[in-house]
């Protein structure tokens, strides 16, 4: 009876506040399952037809994947490693470089990314009921309405949808790679592709291969830098943790792919993805696509919502559901205000914002050495030179993002690469030459 009852504790618990003990790790083949699960992702299309549309030539196009999903698997296996390693989350290793007020940077970042997110997906899901039954009503209210009508599920703590898009993502994904064979590889030139990027409004698409993998790497950088969160389940070797990432990546980079082909054929933005696939005059799926996006979106965005409000739970310590409501209201609000189309600085921000954090918990672990597990159990309250090296290493990547200037020499042209190696250099140096007192 007593060990049925641990059971269901650690089931239950899934040992957030513990180590995940040898004996309960798993091969690298599960968890390279379980990452191409997450990397399967319509996201990873509207990357991908941005970056096809603004450099528009395959070589430039293909280094670009090149360089962001290095830099993402780079990030992941070191990040991961550490989890592997200790057994812990990434919240409680977050708390040992930050502090356990500072570490809440990492549930707000997190929290907010994934109702950015879901306003991305709500927007997409009015835009294709809007198109499908040639509706008249004003996008942004039926983007509202769209957000909190998919926040209803979560509310109830309901995760069957979550169930549907193991069936539903694939399925789509089937889709665009039918309708990559069915466009072919005839593109436009890449003046006209360059033309129409920088004619996209709000914002213009990316037009540098630096600019490029940025945009590549800050679509999946908070899995990234969390990878500690699955890779704590895996056996602490190197090898390992390389190869489930690395496939992981690879599936990343062919979706990038596949939405390339599509706006370079075609040179159709992101946001009339509803029309390329349903549309006769292009890919032609006509209710089978209408239905393959439709449940794609809603699944995707019922587990965005859902697990914003478990990282706001560890910032509030309110009921799951009341975070629920107010998380999928901030997130439709986004969708009515037009994230959707401004997706470039969305992942801008992502990028800019959340590699610095895993830059500071690579130094502790791999250049300070501070990663004892006897140490992490004793925590500040407070790392305040995390927090000043954190802040001003997001200012060097938002600096140097193109707002204002751009470096154009390689690396230092990636943005995404800037934010981090300020960071590392920066903790480092601030923590060597700033010892604590007493210590």
């Amino acid at each position: 009876m007593a060990n049925s009852r641990e059971k269901s504790i650690e089931i239950l618990e899934d040992f957030s506040l513990q180590a995940v003990p040898l004996e309960k790790r798993r091969s690298w083949v599960n968890l390279a399952v379980v990452w191409v699960g997450i990397a399967v992702v319509m996201s990873a299309i509207f990357r991908g037809m941005m970056v096809g549309m603004g450099l528009g030539k395959i070589p430039s196009v293909l280094l670009s994947y090149l360089l962001g999903e290095i830099l993402l698997i780079a990030m992941m296996v070191l990040t991961g490693f550490i989890g592997a390693r200790t057994g812990f989350s990434t919240p409680l290793i977050a708390n040992h470089s930050f502090g356990r007020s500072g570490s809440l940077i990492i549930s707000i970042s997190i929290a907010l990314s994934l109702m950015g997110w879901f306003g991305v997906q709500a927007a997409l899901f009015a835009r294709t009921i809007q198109y499908f039954f040639d509706l008249n009503l004003y996008l942004p209210y039926l983007s509202l309405l769209c957000g909190l009508v998919m926040t209803i599920p979560a509310i109830f703590g309901i995760r069957g949808l979550s169930t549907l898009s193991w069936i539903a993502s694939p399925f789509l994904m089937i889709i665009f790679i039918i309708g990559v064979v069915k466009i072919g590889f005839q593109f436009l030139p890449p003046e006209i592709l360059r033309g129409l990027a920088l004619a996209h409004s709000p914002d213009p698409y990316p037009l540098t291969i630096g600019a490029s993998a940025s945009i590549v790497a800050g679509g999946f950088i908070v899995g990234a830098i969390t990878s500690s969160d699955i890779f704590r389940y895996a056996k602490p070797r190197f090898r390992d943790i390389i190869l489930a990432a690395t496939i992981a990546m690879s599936v990343s980079a062919f979706l990038h792919v596949v939405g390339s082909v599509l706006s370079m054929s075609t040179g159709v933005y992101y946001e009339r993805l509803p029309e390329l696939i349903i549309s006769k005059e292009f890919l032609g799926f006509g209710l089978i696509g209408f239905l393959a996006l439709l449940f794609a979106q809603w699944t995707t965005n019922d587990s965005n919502i859902y697990s914003a409000a478990l990282a706001l739970n560890n910032i509030f310590r309110w009921k799951r559901w009341k975070l629920t409501i107010i998380a999928g209201l901030f997130a439709s609000l986004l969708a009515a205000l037009g994230i959707l189309e401004r997706l470039e600085l969305f992942l801008t921000l992502l990028t800019v914002s959340i590699g610095p954090i895993g830059g500071i918990l690579l130094t502790d672990y791999y250049l300070l050495g501070s990663f004892k597990r006897e140490r992490l159990k004793v925590q500040k309250q407070l790392n305040s030179k995390a927090l000043i090296s954190y802040f001003i290493s997001v200012a060097v990547g938002w600096l140097t993002s193109g707002h204002p200037f751009r470096i154009p020499v390689f690396p230092f042209s990636i943005f995404a690469f800037n934010g981090i190696i300020c960071s590392v250099v920066l903790y480092y140096l601030i923590m060597r030459f700033t010892p604590e007192k007493g210590g």
